[in-house]
């Protein structure tokens, strides 16, 4: 997210997003790692091992998985019935784009992050959890890289759910524009690693490309993933809820967007549930259907990163007070809750990186006391990978919070 003064003007350049409900069951201890780092190379591979290791009653949908590999620059086995999409200039030319991108955010970021969340926060993806990322926008990736065995990923932004592509292998110009799109769209992460949120007011929401679901797909695909189902949960006034096709126009306000994937090599299910609205306080009442829908939901931990400083204001207290009650451990950058409320009640806090004041586009934010903790601390780890808004310089600042166990 980009600045706390457009935050509300910019859900009106939005359109419907969705959200689902799910079983707020665990759905056990999967030890498997992600695979970001998927080629062209292994991604037949990945398709053959995980549809061998699959549930007998769980099957990818063979389309969407492959619409899903394509936008993602990525060859697979299964194409769907897509054969000349993929292996036409236009399909050939995205694949080579996209994968020069990818590799250097591999190269630059990722294959750090992945030694340092073993080590670090790798005790947590043993254990049964669902993750809650607030102001996380169509940003799967980097909450399945820190956290790829959650049972369900619990995510809301400003950005509408949108819809995938009809491709058809006679629109070559179609083609060429959607994916053309797609890369433009994921250019500031592959650069950044967050997304701007006034540049996806834009990328989001054109004659081509819309919403998030294009990205969560990509994502989806770059990370091994194979797509079940993708549907809408829509919630009445009573808050009974309702599944739609994905396809249909839905209140976004009452919506949300439900995806079901399978990870590679893994056998069990799991869950993207986001919703795309404004969770302002002043908008908490007419929205108390999306936070029951969060709260329902036990074992959470909380991913936070580019977050605009937005859980420092009172104007989002109930997402503040979410991430404090609800979660037993939180991930964050100082841009998610202030420092002093974990010190307050009691949490144990490891720091990594440095401390920076925050970046000119923000005139708020800035913790004293935080800083001095990064200054006395003996036990601040290095980083070698940027987090945040600081992503050109070395002054990336990462907490690691732990309640208190009673």
């Amino acid at each position: 997210m980009k600045l706390l003064q457009k935050y509300s003007a910019l859900v009106l350049l939005v359109g419907t997003l969705g959200f689902t409900a799910c079983d707020n069951q665990s759905s056990g201890n999967e030890t498997n790692t992600d695979t970001t780092n998927t080629s062209k190379a292994d991604s037949t591979k990945a398709d053959s091992n995980s549809t061998t290791e699959v549930a007998a009653d769980v099957k990818p949908d063979a389309a969407l998985t492959a619409k899903a590999y394509l936008m993602a620059g990525l060859d697979i086995e299964d194409k769907g019935g897509m054969d000349d999409l993929f292996a036409s200039p236009e399909g050939q030319e995205h694949i080579k784009l996209l994968s020069e991108s990818w590799n250097q955010l591999e190269q630059n970021r990722l294959s750090k992050i992945r030694p340092w969340r073993d080590q670090e926060v790798g005790h947590l993806n043993k254990e049964p959890h669902n993750l809650f990322y607030p102001f996380s926008g169509p940003d799967f990736l980097n909450a399945f890289l820190y956290f790829p065995n959650c049972d369900n990923y619990l995510m809301f932004g400003l950005e509408p759910i949108g819809e995938l592509p009809n491709f058809k292998a006679d629109d070559k110009k179609m083609t060429k524009q959607y994916l053309y799109r797609s890369r433009e769209a994921l250019a500031e992460l592959l650069k950044r690693n967050y997304f701007i949120t006034s540049y996806m007011s834009g990328d989001l929401n054109t004659a081509s490309l819309k919403g998030v679901l294009p990205l969560m797909s990509i994502f989806l695909a770059r990370t091994g993933s194979k797509i079940i189902k993708v549907e809408r949960i829509v919630f009445d006034t009573e808050g009974n809820r309702k599944v739609v096709p994905v396809t249909v126009t839905t209140d976004k306000d009452r919506t949300l967007l439900h995806i079901e994937f399978i990870g590679k090599g893994k056998t069990k299910p799991q869950n993207i549930y986001y919703f795309g609205s404004d969770i302002q306080e002043k908008f908490v009442t007419k929205k108390k259907h999306f936070i029951d829908f969060i709260k329902s939901f036990d074992n959470k931990i909380t991913l936070t990163k580019s977050a605009s400083y937005l859980p420092h204001y009172e104007i989002f207290k109930t997402i503040r007070d979410i991430i404090l009650d609800e979660s037993t451990a939180v991930l964050q950058d100082d841009t998610g809750v202030p420092y002093s409320y974990y010190k307050k009640r009691g949490w144990d806090v490891q720091l990594y990186g440095k401390y920076a004041r925050p970046v000119s586009d923000f005139k708020s934010g800035y913790q004293a006391d935080l800083r001095d903790a990064f200054k006395t601390d003996k036990t601040v780890k290095k980083l070698d990978f940027t987090y945040g808004y600081h992503w050109k310089t070395d002054n990336t600042s990462l907490l690691f919070c732990q309640k208190p166990k009673k």
